[in-house]
């Protein structure tokens, strides 16, 4: 009786043996059918292929002064010195942080105009006096003129004027009362090492009074040379050939 059991156990294996194996045969020649065509394809592709051509051109890349968002980005560090002007006696040099958010209001890259983008830009000041003395705090508008872009290089131009808050006026007779206003204005130049962000050179010239809250108002005029970066929402790089 065990033997008998051990035969027809015996048969079951062989049985779900010769199974396995066929199932593995089927398989096999259904992966054969399925890749003939391929193979067929791709040697009828070799055969029509064309006569070689040119080598694709050069990647394209989007242009450092193509928009992506209405926001720009970006601080600076500055430092300023006093005009040697009369009334201007207190050799006042100030070291200068400042961080802004620009709105992009006009953008026209293939404008005939001179200009090709104008932006309003709210710019935050904050200053030491290295000399005498004394700390600046306030904003500044400005209206933001950006050019034509050479390469890597956009020419922009600056104007407007802030309000702060001194303690500068304790310390020199140009300057009564904490509150100054400061119209400023000046050339720039901003470098794009990415289309996305840029280094930012400018010279500004700028004037410091009450606007006659108090009197005296003297006030002052200082040079102020800034390098600082700026974030433009800008495209990144994207691979192109030619006619597509």
């Amino acid at each position: 009786m065990l033997r008998t059991d051990e035969m027809a156990k015996g048969r079951t294996l062989l049985v779900l043996l010769v199974s396995v194996l066929n199932l593995a045969a089927v398989s096999a020649a259904q992966d054969r059918t399925a890749a003939a065509p391929s193979s067929t394809a791709q040697i009828a592709s070799q055969s029509t292929s064309p006569l070689p051509g040119p080598l694709p051109g050069p990647e394209l890349t989007p242009s450092v002064f193509t928009n992506r968002g209405r926001f720009t980005f970006g601080m600076q560090v500055g430092y300023a010195v006093e005009d040697a002007i009369p009334r201007n006696i207190s050799h006042i040099n100030l070291l200068i942080f400042q961080p802004s958010i620009g709105f992009i209001a006009w953008d026209s890259p293939r404008s005939r105009l001179p200009l090709s983008r104008f932006e309003i830009v709210q710019e935050g000041i904050l200053s030491n006096a290295v000399h005498p003395g004394g700390r600046i705090t306030g904003t500044a508008l400005l209206f933001r003129l950006e050019g034509k872009p050479h390469g890597r290089v956009v020419p922009y131009f600056d104007f407007g004027a802030g309000a702060l808050n001194t303690t500068l006026d304790n310390r020199v007779p140009e300057l009564t009362g904490h509150t100054q206003f400061t119209p400023q204005g000046g050339p720039g130049i901003l470098y794009f090492f990415h289309p996305q962000r840029a280094f930012v050179l400018q010279y500004r010239y700028m004037h410091m009074s009450n606007a006659d809250l108090q009197l005296p108002n003297h006030g002052f005029n200082a040079n102020m040379i800034t390098l600082g970066f700026r974030w433009l929402r800008r495209p990144r790089p994207h691979a192109a050939v030619n006619g597509e």
